[in-house]
């Protein structure tokens, strides 16, 4: 099939939003969804956060627009596009997207997620990335005869039918764990339950990692390493893993041993400086970077997996992104705010019974999470072909 592409401009109407003014209570808490980056949580807004007056609307650069329309983020939350299966209106950081008869609205979302990482590489801003509203109108979107859209959408819906349900799986996982460390071990910010309060330089030896650098190529040894990529709060993703020219005393210094907690030292999201996951020695010899720290606990004391949980807990998310700093858009922390970040220690049964917990819930989670990325393969590769004409 021969396939022709046109820019997306030629196919669309778009129209923007604003936001009404935030000093006038009657233009607030009415009657009429709006919609901003925070309701772009999925594939279609069935809901927003906030909602708005018909004053408001009337008095402010809001659109009201129907159901079954594409919003998409043109600033903040770039590469983020759903469609609205309820009437909303939408605020300046969203466009909405009405397709001409030519174009089925779920292929062009389809289209747009398949497009995120590009619209993403064309965010311009220094604190807050946006795209102008050209970025759009010039991306090149196949345009199939209108009957093989809609093939093509139902074949991907249903696809990621699938994925959604794997990620409710895992997210049921997850927050059964959350409750149960809550029930065990109370609220970490409170601490309810009196636990001992102790640093964890108290408990743990703390490593730095290596720097990776093209001088390290005249050393003798190529040895797997970590880095941000594959820590993850609570999970490791061993899918990509790189390797780096090392002597042997480094490796001596710094091979992983089962139980390592594995901190993130540096993230351009705040947020994320200090997300933890414990090694699992699934490579048998393994050591990490620069942008990660390594805490050894003492086995007697405390349970890797119990402090792993409770750092990325509020509890220990709080205090160690107190301690971040910001350098050139980097957020960092340092082997010595890791050794002062405080942790609650619960008797060490205890803390090895929820151990024994998330080992038999993880055996699950690594199952869907296989299959999730199987799925996701698989999504791409349809999309991929789709968008040839080659579904």
């Amino acid at each position: 099939m021969k396939i022709t592409s046109v820019q997306l401009g030629n196919v669309v109407n778009i129209v923007g939003g604003g936001t009404p003014d935030r000093s006038n209570p009657n233009y607030w808490d009415g009657e009429v969804p709006w919609a901003s980056v925070k309701d772009l949580k999925s594939c279609s807004i069935n809901e927003t956060t906030e909602t708005i007056t018909e004053e408001g609307l009337k008095n402010s650069a809001a659109n009201l627009i129907p159901a079954g329309n594409i919003i998409v983020a043109t600033r903040m939350a770039l590469g983020k596009a759903a469609i609205n299966t309820i009437e909303v209106a939408i605020n300046q950081d969203l466009k909405a997207i009405y397709c001409k008869k030519e174009l089925d609205s779920r292929y062009l979302l389809h289209f747009l997620n398949a497009q995120s990482d590009n619209i993403k590489s064309q965010g311009k801003g220094a604190t807050v990335k946006g795209i102008t509203l050209d970025v759009l109108k010039e991306l090149e979107i196949p345009l199939l005869p209108l009957d093989e859209q809609r093939r093509i959408s139902a074949i991907l819906d249903k696809a990621d039918a699938i994925r959604r349900k794997r990620q409710e799986s895992i997210r049921l996982t997850e927050e059964f764990l959350r409750s149960s460390f809550l029930e065990m071990f109370g609220d970490p910010v409170t601490n309810p339950k009196g636990w001992v309060e102790i640093k964890i330089g108290g408990i743990a030896e703390i490593q730095g990692g290596l720097q990776v650098s093209v001088k390290r190529a005249g050393n003798p040894i190529e040895v797997p390493y970590l880095r941000v990529a594959n820590v993850y709060r609570d999970r490791l993703k061993l899918s990509e893993i790189k390797t780096i020219f090392a002597t042997q005393s480094e490796v001596d210094r710094l091979k992983l041993i089962v139980g390592d907690i594995l901190f993130v030292e540096g993230h351009g999201n705040p947020n994320e400086i200090g997300r933890s996951s414990v090694w699992d020695g699934s490579i048998e010899t393994c050591i990490h970077q620069n942008h990660l720290i390594r805490a050894r606990v003492e086995p007697n004391i405390a349970d890797p997996v119990y402090i792993s949980a409770f750092l990325n807990s509020q509890g220990g998310r709080r205090q160690l992104l107190s301690f971040g700093k910001t350098t050139s858009g980097l957020n960092t922390i340092s082997t010595s705010n890791v050794k002062y970040t405080t942790v609650l220690l619960p008797p060490i049964k205890l803390q090895n019974s929820y151990s024994t917990i998330v080992a038999k819930i993880k055996s699950s989670t690594n199952r869907y999470q296989m299959s999730l990325d199987l799925n996701q393969q698989l999504i791409n590769s349809l999309t991929h072909r789709g968008f040839r004409g080659e579904l």
